[in-house]
């Protein structure tokens, strides 16, 4: 889980969503912080489903899920298993 945190966290720096010297905490909103926005978060699930060969359901497609470390990572998560 700690490895999927931290592929998403190098995917927000290197794409300049995010200051390489920025801290994020795992419940920090992607969105409220003002690091991602809605075109961006579809970018963002793009490179996770290539990433980890995952098709995301919509049913999977929530706030809880799309708006913080941990709800990204648990979704990744649960899908690869």
């Amino acid at each position: 889980m700690e490895n999927i945190k931290t592929t998403i966290v190098n995917y927000l720096k290197d794409n300049s969503f995010m200051d390489k010297n920025a801290n994020l905490t795992d419940t920090d909103s992607l969105t409220q912080s003002g690091i991602i926005d809605s075109i961006g978060l579809l970018e963002l699930l793009d490179y996770i489903s290539e990433k980890y060969s995952i098709e995301i359901p919509e049913d999977m497609l929530i706030p809880e899920n799309l708006d913080s470390l941990k709800g990204l990572t648990s979704m990744v998560t649960k899908l690869t298993k």
